[in-house]
């Protein structure tokens, strides 16, 4: 009798350690679900993917927008071409900054010398290679950060330190 109590209780046993792995397995599967799972106010559920996707979407057409408003302000239509080469991108950045020059150096009290453009330069450069690495940063994370991608902005920012470092040569 003991023998079969003793077979009773370990059965009990197994059949409870089983019960209790299936409910920690039922948990983990319904975390996976739920991670899954975006919930996106009044949409209901929408699946990760579905969720970069908008995400995504978003992000190109606000970069749209902002494409399209510095294109209005160089006077350039929807459809007129853009020089996208490194060497017309360069010159439009560094033509845009070095405009600043007169305001910053009256604002530091800087001379129009090699000494105040060279400050000019470092702070407005320092602005620049932010600019370039921030959007680096975000063609990366688009994935269309590829070495052709790459080799153009690095040619286009070395392009732009040698016109600031003509403007503080030359002026």
């Amino acid at each position: 009798m003991v023998n079969a109590l003793g077979s009773a209780s370990s059965a009990y046993q197994s059949q409870s350690l089983y019960y209790e792995q299936t409910q920690v397995f039922k948990q983990t599967i319904e975390i996976q679900q739920k991670q899954d799972v975006v919930d996106i106010g009044g949409k209901g559920p929408v699946s990760v993917e579905d969720a970069l996707a908008m995400v995504t979407e978003r992000a190109i057409d606000k970069l749209k927008a902002v494409v399209d408003a510095a294109r209005a302000k160089m006077g350039l239509g929807e459809d007129d071409p853009l020089d996208t080469s490194p060497e017309a991108t360069a010159n439009r950045i560094a033509d845009f900054a070095l405009n600043f020059f007169d305001n910053y150096a009256q604002n530091n009290d800087l001379a129009n010398d090699e000494e105040g453009r060279q400050q000019f330069a470092d702070f407005i450069g320092d602005a620049i290679n932010q600019g370039i690495e921030e959007a680096r940063g975000i063609l990366e994370s688009l994935q269309a950060l590829n070495d052709d991608v790459s080799g153009n902005i690095d040619k286009t920012a070395d392009l732009i330190q040698q016109r600031l470092d003509d403007f503080v040569l030359i002026g």
